[in-house]
């Protein structure tokens, strides 16, 4: 064999962050530099990478997760324009004990006569490889299959079909591969590595990430008064406007904790590059409706957002593994709960059909990014505590809270999702998912609002019109919001003061946007009038969207005025008739409440007309009375109104 002075070396590195081992890159801290071994100039590979945030897998450990083989193509140019090839879809091999027994083979990693790619074009065996000094610089693309077999063909079980590198088409489509989810969850991608005239000589820096996603998923509660378990989930849609069980299939609920939306069993990957960051996209294949993330305890959850309660999963951390989706899709939980009372009574009262929906640019799932939902169950919810088609949905409408981590290399976005009617959520970039809730000094706070009253749930695009941030006196539940809205002197003033005490003061306007910031440093374009943003100091604040509509009420006889006054719909554009017929009406028509209240000292609006009363019916008017202490009653409206609340928490 030909010998040369200068050498080439290879060093493939690893991120096994989706991996059944921990979250590591695959490498060895102390790169061979050209010629230190004397093997002749030979191009080696070497599995060597420095460390950057997380512990390295090295050695044997590297090949392992790479099932002792990876793919690589290298191309190199002397203008930076057009390229050749060099390594033309070469396998490259882990032969444990090997270096230095071969010129092209320092560190076990071993590319000649080794078993080729099926889409190579080079019709002898695999051959050493040299810098060539009259070119400016070289670019390297791999990847892994991992257990499976690269085939050209279509792959059966144990196979992933493969295409040839392209690196002119390297912005558009690189490569693809192709199997079903068992089988392309086992696969690695690397970023594109350009190496300049000046490190010819020295290892090339491969490194690998798993071409999946990890996923987990968590419940926590804050009703007060009462615990929550034998917690049940959906696998299909709950109709929105039905009762828990779906009434197209009564399906039934199971304790494995799951997720609904569109998600990857087979199909194409292809990859392509943003620069040198390699990029997926499923290009086709076959899908499940949920995805399940193991058997979910049925005692008492969780009551903090630090003690939430996980699903086991499948890895460690409770993680279970998936395939990556850069398009996204909204993500549903529908669940069955049952809450106890904390009282010693053992009061029982069981919610079915509660939802979440979590919108499409928080469910972007990266290869390689790790994503932790976690839902909480307030006073809030949209489930019923009732089978029967004619009750209401109750307590108030319940809510959930979903949290949603993303985390590489250390980068993590968080969201918190909002469960009612509608869902509202919310983010903040660099989130700390261990404060309660988020931290002024991180920056500004983005929302967004789902219609979960339609199948499939849809943004809303009216954000400017209809949402509005207030700051509270106290830090409230969403139900304590919704209250002091429904029930409240006036509802056009700056500053509402509920029946309950609770003062809504509005905040400056929240200006809607078009790009929210990602936490990989790109930008997130959204639909005009879909998301707001507001920068935040330390308090409580709720965000409130009125649904223009109003809450419904089942009569089983006609009621007194009726149809004055009632409407079949909830947007209260389609008045009843005069032929009365037993169902759910609404109407946006104010009616009053009159509270007894002991006044030890004069009212502020004591000497305001239709504000206080002598009676409990709001007949006879204090208003001309002089005052006195004792019990008077006053006057609330309820305006029927449905409002989307979410109660956002800020420390410093």
């Amino acid at each position: 064999m030909k010998t040369m002075n200068k050498n080439l070396y290879f060093a493939a590195a690893l991120v096994a962050l989706a991996s059944c081992s921990n979250d590591n890159f695959v490498g060895d801290n102390s790169p061979t530099m050209g010629g230190e071994n004397g093997n002749g100039g030979a191009i080696v590979f070497n599995s060597g990478t420095n460390g950057t945030t997380r512990a390295n897998s090295i050695g044997a450990d590297a090949a392992a997760l790479l099932h002792n083989r990876f793919v690589v193509g290298g191309f190199k140019t002397a203008d930076a324009s057009n390229y050749s090839k060099v390594f033309d879809n070469y396998g490259v091999s882990w032969q444990t004990n090997s270096a230095g027994t071969t010129a092209s083979n320092t560190s076990d990693w071993e590319y000649v006569n080794v078993t080729k790619s099926p889409v190579t074009s080079i019709t002898t065996a695999q051959t050493v490889k040299y810098w060539d000094y009259s070119t400016t610089s070289y670019d390297f693309i791999a990847y892994s299959t991992g257990a499976a077999t690269e085939v050209s063909g279509t792959p059966s079980a144990g196979q992933v079909q493969v295409v040839a590198i392209d690196h002119a088409n390297k912005g558009t489509l690189a490569y693809s591969l192709t199997g079903a989810k068992t089988d392309l969850k086992g696969c690695y991608i690397a970023d594109l590595v350009t190496v300049n005239k000046a490190d010819y000589g020295k290892e090339v820096q491969l490194a690998f990430r798993s071409l999946s996603s990890k996923v987990r998923m968590a419940i926590y509660e804050t009703v007060p008064g009462y615990s929550v378990k034998d917690v049940k989930f959906y696998t299909q849609d709950v109709d929105p406007i039905k009762l828990g069980i779906d009434p197209r299939t009564s399906a039934a609920t199971t304790s494995t904790a799951a997720l609904i939306g569109s998600f990857a069993n087979a199909g194409t990957y292809q990859v392509k590059f943003d620069g040198s960051v390699a990029h997926i996209a499923v290009t086709s294949g076959t899908n499940d409706a949920y995805a399940t993330f193991g058997t979910f305890p049925a005692t008492a959850i969780g009551t903090t957002s630090a003690a939430a309660t996980y699903a086991p999963g499948e890895l460690t951390n409770n993680y279970s593994q998936v395939l990556p989706n850069e398009n996204g899709g909204v993500l549903e939980l529908a669940v069955d709960y049952t809450l106890i009372s904390d009282d010693g009574s053992d009061e029982e009262i069981k919610v079915y059909g509660a939802t979440a929906y979590v919108p499409v640019m928080y469910s972007k799932w990266l290869a390689n990014y790790a994503y932790t939902y976690i839902f909480k169950i307030s006073d809030n919810t949209t489930g019923w505590t009732s089978k029967t088609q004619t009750d209401p949905k109750g307590l108030f409408p319940i809510t959930f809270d979903a949290i949603v981590l993303d985390a590489e290399d250390g980068g993590k976005q968080a969201t918190i999702t909002n469960v009612a009617t509608p869902s509202i959520t919310t983010y903040q970039k660099n989130h700390d998912t261990t404060k309660d809730e988020y931290s002024a000094a991180t920056g500004a706070i983005y929302v967004q609002v789902m219609d979960n009253n339609v199948s499939p749930a849809v943004l809303k695009d009216d954000l400017a019109s209809k949402g509005q941030l207030y700051t509270l006196s106290a830090a409230k539940t969403e139900a304590e919001v919704m209250d002091a809205l429904n029930v409240q002197v006036s509802s056009t003033e700056t500053t509402i003061t509920g029946r309950n005490g609770l003062v809504l003061t509005k905040a400056e306007s929240v200006a809607t946007i078009t790009t929210i910031p990602g936490e990989d440093g790109n930008n997130i374009t959204v639909a005009a009038g879909t998301a707001a943003s507001f920068d935040p100091a330390a308090g409580t604040y709720a965000y409130v969207y009125d649904t223009g509509e109003y809450t419904g009420e089942y009569y089983a006889t006609s009621p007194t005025g009726w149809p004055t006054g009632y409407y079949t719909n909830a947007e209260c554009t389609t008045a009843a008739t005069g032929e009365f017929a037993a169902g759910t009406y609404y109407k946006n028509t104010p009616t009053y409440i009159y509270t007894a209240v002991n006044t030890t000292s004069q009212p502020d609006d004591w000497a305001t007309e239709g504000v206080w009363y002598k009676d409990p019916d709001g007949v006879t008017s204090a208003y001309s009375t002089t005052w006195a202490a004792g019990y008077y009653y006053k006057k609330y409206t309820v305006n029927h109104k449905v409002y989307g609340v979410k109660v956002i928490k800020v420390v410093n």
